[in-house]
């Protein structure tokens, strides 16, 4: 972020007198709620930059020590002053923080500087007391530790032309949309390709799969190979390693000898045996591939409608390969969004699997009126934030075989939805709400 537009945006927040809360959204991002105005601060090395919107998901709560403090701290403070450090990218928030038997001094300083950026929580005594990252001597020319007086930033000469900002406002606005289009657009090509290869590998693998009728062909021969070494068994030698040996059709076979003739004939029934049972089950195998690429479409889908960079990495978080496997076993898939769980059944099964498991107090989504994806949003005791909701309701949408248009989706609580038989519902006292689709 320019100098510049940090002293403008100063400008304009210096007419807040209060804060209500700060907490982290994102790793590097941290939410400032004035009265009436919220504030993000994106502290990401090298994309560091002020910003405002209307709506942010915030895919997870955080508990950190720094998080902590910042509740601590900055909840319910008033701003005693605001201000940004002389020739340095650096917005200084002090504020007091009153109760009944003493007055807390702290001062957030967001460094916007480069390589050292930083978000740092200090005491009345300028000592820090928590930082979002901390810094040892061996990495930086200043240190950042818990307990010790933060040193001053080095000198750095700012050569930058200036722009007048006219609306501080706008131009967060402004910066929320530029950060949004740049980072959303290089979120989708990487991960539009990945999903693309996962999609294509799937249709490999439903393409080898072959047909009931060849398998049953192939496990045939494998038996009738296995009955003649069988038949023949006392003139065959176990040094051999081909024989040639004809039914009582006059029928000719070669069969190679995988070791000794008794060994070659226990693994030729074993190998038609498993050639029968996966003919038995290949139907299975067939649907299992399918729904799988049909929820990777729907996944891609999805993706392509989010709106901004979060929604997007609420689809497709970082995941752990352990993680990855797990959920490629379940018949159901879960996000993370506002701290809160949602669980969307990849088919009819994982539909019912997530009605099965819900609490009676679980919220539950229905597309209006016509067969859709099933999805339930765990609950707990400090209540649904609002954008969890519309989110679920988008879910339900996209994770749905539905074409562009408007949609009404159904939601109630788990204890209103009565099971008829697997995933077929019947449901009452239930609140609507619109979703469209592109």
């Amino acid at each position: 972020m320019k100098y510049y537009e940090l002293l403008a945006c100063c400008e304009f927040l210096q007419s807040f007198k209060h804060i209500n809360s700060i907490l982290r959204v994102e790793d590097n991002t941290l939410k400032i709620n004035f009265q009436n105005f919220t504030l993000y601060a994106n502290m990401k090395r090298g994309a560091s930059a002020l910003f405002t919107c209307s709506r942010f998901y915030a895919a997870r709560r955080y508990c950190a020590p720094f998080d902590t403090a910042l509740a601590k701290r900055f909840t319910n403070a008033a701003i005693e002053r605001m201000n940004v450090s002389l020739n340095d990218r650096v917005l200084n928030i002090k504020v007091l923080q009153k109760n009944s038997y003493k007055t807390t001094v702290s001062t957030l300083r967001l460094e916007f500087t480069g390589r050292n950026t930083n978000a740092i929580i200090l005491d009345e005594n300028e000592i820090v007391a928590e930082a979002l990252r901390h810094i040892d001597e061996s990495v930086s020319c200043r240190a950042v530790k818990i307990g010790e007086k933060l040193a001053v930033l080095p000198h750095f000469t700012i050569h930058e032309s200036a722009v007048k900002i006219d609306d501080a406002e706008v131009f967060l606005h402004e910066c929320y949309s530029a950060m949004q289009k740049k980072e959303l657009e290089s979120f989708k090509a990487v991960k539009t390709a990945l999903l693309s290869k996962k999609i294509d590998k799937l249709q490999k693998m439903l393409d080898d799969l072959g047909s009931e009728n060849e398998l049953q062909k192939e496990a045939f021969l494998e038996s009738k190979k296995a009955e003649l070494l069988l038949m023949h068994r006392h003139v065959l030698k176990d040094y051999e390693k081909e024989c040639e040996l004809a039914d009582i059709d006059g029928q000719s076979y070669k069969i190679a000898l995988d070791g000794r003739v008794q060994e070659s004939i226990d693994k030729l029934f074993d190998k038609a045996k498993k050639l029968k049972q996966k003919a038995k089950s290949l139907h299975k195998e067939r649907q299992n591939l399918t729904e799988k690429i049909e929820f990777a479409k729907l996944l891609l889908g999805a993706l392509s409608e989010a709106e901004n960079k979060e929604e997007a990495e609420i689809l497709l978080p970082k995941r752990k390969a352990a993680d990855k496997k797990e959920e490629a076993k379940s018949a159901f898939c879960a996000f993370f969004i506002e701290g809160c769980k949602a669980l969307v059944g990849k088919n009819e099964k994982g539909n019912a699997e997530i009605l099965k498991t819900a609490k009676k107090n679980d919220i539950w989504f229905h597309v209006k009126d016509i067969a859709s994806a099933h999805v339930i949003l765990k609950t707990d005791k400090s209540g649904v934030p609002a954008n969890a909701l519309e989110f679920c309701a988008k879910l339900c949408v996209n994770f749905s075989t539905l074409g562009a248009g408007v949609y009404e989706v159904d939601f109630t609580p788990r204890r209103n939805v009565k099971i008829i038989s697997g995933a077929h519902v019947t449901y009452t006292d239930f609140k609507t709400v619109c979703i469209s689709k592109s």
